[in-house]
């Protein structure tokens, strides 16, 4: 804006914002240069005090002391506080299965995950560098190959089989893993206690009625928090042991990574969503809108009546819901299905998306005595419908949708040719007033009974799509792009949808 007509610094503050707020980093710019806030600040002292509430937009907490004292100090700063709309808890966790034990067998497993994790960084960086390796590379790689060759002695020197000498001081990295496995020990005990007294689930419902205008929550975990990882790529010759003794103290992201499955055990933070939203509506808070939850497994108890409630209380004004559990793990009898219908009860749920492994929840929960007059996008993986919840549920949602997305449905009670013709009913919009280029999404559906199908292949056909992701049979007859129902060209001996 020139200065004779109208010089940018006579906008109000509220339209100022919004100019400056067009030069925040996303996503798809951060590695393409695009301009950073905290450079922006220094434009002018008018932005710098107007932009404060601009730096943090989404805050993390995890199951440590320091994490929650974090948040604390966040949420209470009178600047900083305002800015946040997201609060992330993050649950990769200090797995207690590198607890202190009588034979060591704690510290030799964490030796051995460390090793495998830096072995592979370390060949990433070798890679990466391979046609244009430096002087500081040549001393990175040497530097980091030292600690390797200090972890696998260390590893191996309970074993009666004579070892040769690793290459670098041995008295100092041992010294160095020592202190690293004592703190992770410290940090084991801290998320013990965190979790035994609720600490984090406390912490957010404070943080939420410091901050009633954040109306979303977050749990992940697949994300780490406390600090950032420190890669070799950006080490220097005096930093590679600080950085790699340090990345030891990170928190473990899914349990895919440590070969514990054996245990059997349920994963450590497995019943954190559910405290946490317990204790979020126990503080009277319902100003959630969105809740988000994508982890590996959730462990719910069915039978404690009084955290329903709260769980109820927490989430009756949501209007986007989303969860997605790692379909390569589960355990039987979760109650996941129970936390569902708790968490569904909000009449104003817009979106809804649920990920489970096959067969392990069905559609009752969307039918717990609720309208559900604005729920327009619903995707749904390894449902279990029963035909007949089917046609209740369609009759209860509205008659034009956003989005469909039925995948890995197993379809009980009826043949997925009534249920195409069910779907069919409604009207879904297009992608000229829609935000979703397709509004239907049906494919890969299961079945107990397929192995007696004489022509399986041909059944699959009709929901699969090329490789460009058009539309499948199924879809475009759902959409009515096609007037007739593919079963009707699908002739299979003695069951004709199924």
């Amino acid at each position: 804006m020139d200065q004779v007509h109208r010089p940018i610094f006579r906008l109000p503050n509220e339209l100022l914002i919004k100019v400056f707020r067009e030069l925040e980093d996303d996503e798809a710019s951060k590695d393409n240069g695009g301009p950073d806030i905290k450079i922006c600040r220094l434009v002018c002292r008018r932005f710098c005090d107007l932009s404060s509430h601009l730096l943090l937009r989404s805050v993390q907490v995890g199951h440590t002391f320091a994490s929650v004292a974090r948040l604390d100090a966040i949420t209470r700063h009178p600047l900083i506080s305002r800015g946040i709309s997201t609060i992330e808890v993050v649950l990769s966790s200090y797995h207690s299965f590198f607890s202190t034990d009588p034979e060591g067998a704690g510290k030799q497993a964490f030796i051995e995950f460390q090793l495998k994790e830096l072995t592979q960084r370390v060949q990433l960086f070798e890679v990466g560098k391979f046609r244009n390796i430096s002087k500081t590379d040549a001393v990175i790689l040497r530097k980091a190959h030292e600690v390797l060759s200090c972890w696998r002695y260390l590893m191996r020197e309970s074993f009666p089989v004579p070892q040769q000498p690793p290459r670098g001081d041995l008295d100092l990295h041992r010294a160095l893993v020592n202190n690293a496995y004592n703190e992770f020990q410290r940090l084991i005990e801290e998320q013990q206690s965190l979790v035994e007294q609720g600490g984090v689930g406390e912490a957010v419902a404070s943080a939420l009625a410091r901050m009633p205008w954040v109306h979303r929550l977050e749990f992940d975990d697949t994300r780490q928090y406390g600090f950032p990882r420190r890669g070799l790529s950006r080490a220097t010759s005096d930093t590679v042991f600080d950085g790699i003794y340090q990345n030891t103290l990170l928190p473990l992201i899914r349990r895919s990574d440590i070969d514990v499955m054996t245990t059997r055990q349920y994963p450590i933070l497995s019943e954190i969503v559910p405290r946490v939203l317990a204790a979020v509506g126990g503080s009277g808070i319902t100003q959630l809108k969105s809740v988000q939850a994508n982890v590996e497994f959730i462990q719910f108890d069915e039978d404690v009546s009084d955290i329903h409630k709260r769980i109820v209380t927490a989430t009756k004004q949501l209007t986007d819901f989303s969860i997605s559990q790692d379909a390569n793990f589960s355990f039987s009898s979760s109650g996941v299905e129970i936390f569902l219908e708790l968490c569904l009860q909000s009449p104003a749920l817009r979106t809804c998306s649920i990920s489970l492994p096959a067969g392990e929840f069905g559609i009752r929960p969307f039918l717990a005595g609720t309208t559900r007059k604005d729920l327009t996008v619903i995707e749904l993986d390894g449902a279990e419908i029963r035909l007949s919840d089917l046609k209740i549920f369609l009759r209860i949602i509205p008659d034009v949708l956003d989005r469909l997305e039925l995948t890995n449905i197993v379809l009980v009670g009826g043949t997925w040719r009534e249920a195409l013709d069910m779907l069919r009913e409604k009207t879904y919009r297009d992608s000229k007033t829609s935000p979703y280029h397709y509004p239907v999404r049906i494919y890969s559906p299961l079945n107990h009974y397929s192995q007696h199908l004489p022509s399986v292949k041909k059944f699959a056909s009709i929901f699969e799509s090329d490789g460009t992701w058009d539309i499948s049979h199924a879809d475009a007859y759902v959409m009515r792009h096609a007037q007739v129902n593919p079963f009707e060209r699908l002739v299979l001996v003695g069951d004709s949808g199924n």
